[in-house]
């Protein structure tokens, strides 16, 4: 395994572990058994990530992080289930605020927008806004055009 990708656990267990992407398209995919497999994302890739976890008494835990990957020699943060990290456009826990960040996520793809290619911008902007309990403001095409314009300098 090449340790250019970044690695993502992805698992599921019913009623008890659900571990799985809420979008991006990773560039390749290990199954290491039925229940469990990697995704593996080159570096600059976006992808949305689902930890939840139970047990007889409900949900213990919940989170959603966005993650755009980068270069192991570049400064990361370690998050949970990806190795060995990347840069947390978006991280948040607990029923109530991994929905509203998911109905976000509902929201751009129902304007027709790629989370994946989505303004980190953006992402970091809803974090801030979920996290204050404040409302977000909706992601435009004019925001759009112009994060598809720095990213088309940049590179």
């Amino acid at each position: 395994m090449s340790e250019s990708f970044t690695r993502v656990e992805i698992a599921f267990y019913p009623e008890y572990l659900n571990h799985w992407l809420r979008f991006g398209e990773p560039d390749e995919q290990q199954d290491l058994d039925r229940r469990r497999s990697l995704a593996l994302f080159k570096q600059g890739r976006v992808f949305g990530y689902v930890r939840w976890r139970a047990n007889e008494y409900g949900t213990q835990k919940w989170r959603f992080t966005i993650v755009r990957t980068v270069a192991p020699s570049l400064l990361l943060s370690r998050i949970e289930g990806v190795t060995p990290g990347g840069e947390v456009l978006l991280l948040v826990s607990g029923n109530a605020k991994v929905k509203r960040a998911l109905l976000q996520i509902d929201a751009l793809e129902a304007a027709a927008f790629e989370p994946a290619d989505v303004s980190p911008a953006y992402y970091r902007h809803v974090h801030n806004r979920i996290t204050a309990g404040q409302p977000v403001r909706a992601y435009t095409m004019a925001q759009h055009a112009a994060h598809l314009a720095a990213r088309q300098v940049a590179s």
